[in-house]
């Protein structure tokens, strides 16, 4: 959690409910709580920032254009997505990689995802053709 007396600066909404992510005075991603005010750092709670990925990767991306993309949790967040539980996750974190988003630090995922039994034939295609785009 955030110390006392530290004053982030608004990131980002994360959902409709309040919830934020913030960037503190260093530099650390921190997600402040809607209703406790309390704030997290974001790599600890990836599943809160699932709802990004509802979002366009151009919208997010130029809310937070003041830093590089790699200090950003996003890429983190494509990570856990395309490995998270059912397929909507996944689905929309491919929707990402297919608009353009760097598909480069994922390759392994989606090696992975191309061939896994658990993941209907539609968004195995879909890796399929991204992972093959990319090797």
């Amino acid at each position: 959690m955030g110390a006392a007396g530290e004053h982030p600066r608004l990131a980002l909404a994360i959902n409709s409910d309040g919830l934020l992510l913030v960037q503190d005075s260093v530099g650390a991603w921190l997600i402040q709580g809607s209703a406790d005010r309390l704030v997290y750092p974001a790599g600890d709670r990836p599943v809160w920032l699932l709802p990004l990925l509802e979002r366009t990767p151009t919208a997010v991306r130029t809310s937070l254009s003041h830093v590089p993309l790699a200090e950003t949790p996003l890429p983190s967040l494509v990570r856990f997505a395309l490995t998270a539980w059912g397929e909507h996750w996944p689905a929309l974190a491919l929707g990402w990689l297919e608009s353009g988003w760097p598909i480069r630090d994922v390759l392994d995922v989606l090696a992975e995802m191309k061939d896994s039994r658990q993941l209907s034939q539609p968004l195995r295609r879909r890796t399929l053709c991204l992972w093959r785009r990319s090797t």
